[in-house]
């Protein structure tokens, strides 16, 4: 049953539903898909290169096509998805060939399945953000390596193959940061393919790749990456999301070292990482008995990776790490291959292992296909103040710039930082709250400015309040 077309195309269809119920369901900009709107807005094309204002962190060529879609269309948020979303259902299909390919026998669908079912493969596709660039792109490259090293490819097959890692070489960086990585990856693969039995040619075509990926980087790091360091940033990833080891301690390094496939395999399929990377483990060993240069290429970018975050380079956690879930996920697949063999040879049928693993992901599925995920309804929650809002009232925002996005930078509300301002203003007019439904600090700062209450509205994931003067006795 596993290997039949229907039961791909079974795990296929699941995928595609979830993904355009979230993306036709339009949920609200969020504060860093509100950064990235406010910044294509107000920049030149040519501004795209250089610093980046709200310390962001876009490939150029990224933010230079999700511009020319602001002037087509504005700020709508199905239109500036449009990008990523496509990206996302590309990924998706793309693992299809890519894990037959790698895994080479039935159980290659888990690793579709993986995908299918990956919670932030599912949210990222409906953002204003590259994320799934990064899949996609790792994948891309993924597959063209793995056509260029079986020898039972076609001519045709292995020319475009080498056709497509040559424009991943060229544009790749420009569209997704850590496709280089990925590029670095496939250097290395090839090498360890050819290094014995190669011809000048091959040697030749690997250095003409090497030269195109080096320039194609120099150039990127030049006119876009090397401006947008920011020790903000740094500090951010290392104490608020484990991005960089403290190299400090030794012993918490190499708890942060062993944790990291864990972790990401807990973002991309729900609490499950570590099941991942014990599959991952003997999963390696499994594919190195069909080729050990497609385990460096799967092993590589995570290498490199982790270096670049020990060197403070490169901060792995969470988003930025997502585009090694490929690898994360044909290495798995592997192991169930593995384990799959181990099994039969014991007299023991386990081929159906995988959905062992994908069970919870899938059912959290279904509830996404009755209730997509609402996230932070800022639009919502704005258009409610507006609805009953007096001329002459404040309002005061968690996230100006979300606001901001959909009413311009200079429409009247209090910043962030002038929480304390909208507190104290609160005691001698009414002013507006829009703020998460978790902070609990900042309602009783409200509660306690010696205004009164007089209005609670509850939003996906926020709480409007609406404070004004106590009425003297």
């Amino acid at each position: 049953m596993i290997a039949s077309p229907f039961f791909w195309a079974a795990i296929t269809l699941c995928g595609l539903a979830v993904r355009f119920r979230q993306f036709l369901f339009v949920h609200s900009y969020w504060y860093d898909e509100a950064f990235l709107v406010l910044a294509v807005r107000a920049r030149s094309l040519s501004e795209l290169l250089g610093p980046q204002p709200y310390n962001l962190v876009i490939p150029p060529l990224y933010m230079g096509v999700i511009q020319e879609l602001h002037n087509i269309g504005g700020d709508n948020e199905l239109l500036l998805r449009l990008p990523a979303f496509l990206a996302g259902i590309a990924a998706l299909f793309l693992m299809i060939p890519l894990s037959r390919r790698m895994i080479g026998n039935a159980q290659a669908v888990w690793a579709l399945a993986f995908l299918a079912g990956c919670r932030h493969a599912i949210s990222h596709g409906c953002e204003v953000r590259p994320y799934t660039f990064d899949l996609l792109l790792m994948e891309g490259v993924l597959y063209c390596v793995a056509l260029l090293l079986d020898p039972k490819s076609g001519l045709i097959p292995w020319r475009l193959a080498a056709v497509g890692l040559m424009f991943a070489a060229l544009f790749g960086p420009w569209l997704s940061f850590p496709c280089a990585f990925a590029l670095a990856a496939a250097s290395i693969a090839i090498a360890a393919h050819i290094r014995r039995h190669a011809s000048w040619r091959d040697w030749l075509a690997w250095l003409a790749f090497n030269v195109v990926t080096g320039a194609s980087g120099a150039l990127l790091w030049w006119f876009s990456a090397r401006h947008l360091h920011s020790e903000h940033l740094v500090e951010h990833w290392r104490l608020g999301w484990g991005g960089f080891p403290d190299l400090h301690s030794p012993l918490d390094t190499a708890a942060w070292m062993v944790w990291r496939p864990i972790a990401i395999g807990n973002y991309g399929n729900r609490e499950i990482g570590l099941l991942l990377t014990a599959l991952a483990v003997p999963g390696a060993f499994e594919l190195a008995k069909r080729s050990r240069a497609l385990v460096v290429l799967l092993l590589a970018p995570f290498a490199m990776a982790l270096l670049a975050a020990l060197l403070g380079k490169y901060p792995l956690a969470d988003r930025t790490s997502f585009f090694l879930l490929p690898s994360l996920w044909l290495l798995s697949a592997s192991g169930v291959s593995g384990l799959v063999s181990w099994g039969r040879c014991h007299g023991r049928e386990l081929a159906f292992a995988g959905l062992l693993l994908i069970a919870w992901d899938f059912a959290c599925l279904a509830g996404k296909l009755v209730e997509p995920d609402g996230r932070l309804d800022y639009r919502g929650a704005y258009q409610f103040v507006h609805a009953h809002r007096q001329p002459t009232d404040q309002l005061w925002s968690q996230t100006t710039v979300v606001y901001e996005t959909y009413y311009g930078k200079t429409a009247p509300v209090l910043h962030d930082s002038e929480f304390h301002d909208a507190v104290r203003r609160a005691r001698s007019e009414r002013v507006w709250f829009v703020l998460g439904d978790n902070r609990d600090d900042l309602r009783q700062r409200c509660a306690a400015s010696g205004g009164r209450v007089a209005l609670r509205h509850h939003v996906s994931g926020l709480d409007v309040l609406l404070l004004e003067p106590r009425k003297a006795n």
